[in-house]
């Protein structure tokens, strides 16, 4: 260490120094290279999926979960195994006016669904049933029924339905479901179709619906049927809108288109 004095600047040298001529590298030279990357993805499925050996071609059905780099497919009732997530039910319930049998509205029921079951008195404390063993029906009063329900896009169908029944229990009705109107089953929350394409959305709609509501699930349309009719673009219908009946979108009737 030593200090110079240059015009009365002092300046204070420290540490290691040298009168040799500092030697400067040249910056190195990279070869150009590419990188590939492999887009596809693999997913391993676990815990209940994992105990059956799958086929070529055979599809699975569960959640998919990835984690850090990993993809899991697993059951539904395993998430709250392998993750923080968790599931609910979310259980509904509702009462209705409705003056008329109970029995009259099981059996225009029974037209439309093909699961409709009387449930034991000591077990709903009434008269009561099920309706494709997702919404029951109780009895309250003379002039009220309630509906008890968990959520799902299934009941909800099956609600809307029940619910115009229900609330047309006069004798306007037909008993046989197949001669009930569409129009007098739709929700009317919902604006009206206003135009030929919109009612035949409707109708493809509505029969795509009662289609899933089957209790044998082999009959069910499958995810490629359902977006096959969605996408497709049918045939105009054959009688106006206000007159075509639920029989005929359940297969009972004529055609509508």
């Amino acid at each position: 260490m030593f200090m110079a004095d240059i015009a009365g600047v002092r300046v204070l040298y420290t540490g290691d120094y040298s009168r040799e001529e500092d030697c400067h590298l040249c910056a190195a030279e990279i070869p150009q290279f590419s990188l590939y990357f492999n887009s596809e993805k693999m997913a391993k499925t676990i815990r209940r999926l994992a105990e059956k050996s799958l086929e070529v071609g055979e599809s699975v059905s569960g959640l998919l979960v990835k984690k850090a780099f990993t993809c899991q497919i697993m059951a539904l009732d395993d998430l709250h195994v392998f993750s923080q997530l968790s599931t609910e039910n979310i259980s509904q319930r509702i009462t209705i006016a409705y003056s008329g049998a109970f029995g009259v509205l099981k059996h225009r029921l029974k037209q439309i669904f093909e699961s409709v079951e009387s449930l034991p008195d000591e077990e709903s404390e009434g008269p009561a049933f099920h309706v494709h063993e997702r919404l029951t029906v109780k009895y309250e009063s003379e002039k009220h029924i309630s509906l008890h329900w968990r959520s799902d896009p299934i009941s909800d169908m099956v609600l809307t339905l029940l619910s115009s029944a229900s609330s047309s229990s006069s004798s306007s009705l037909p008993v046989n479901a197949d001669h009930w109107l569409l129009n007098d089953v739709m929700d009317k929350c919902p604006s009206p179709p206003v135009d030929e394409v919109g009612e035949l959305n409707v109708v493809v709609a509505v029969k795509i619906a009662l289609a899933c509501l089957c209790v044998n699930p082999k009959s069910r349309p499958t995810m490629q049927q359902i977006d096959r009719a969605l996408s497709m673009q049918g045939p105009p219908l054959s009688k106006p809108f206000s007159m075509i009946t639920l029989g005929e979108l359940l297969g009972h009737g004529g055609k509508t288109s």
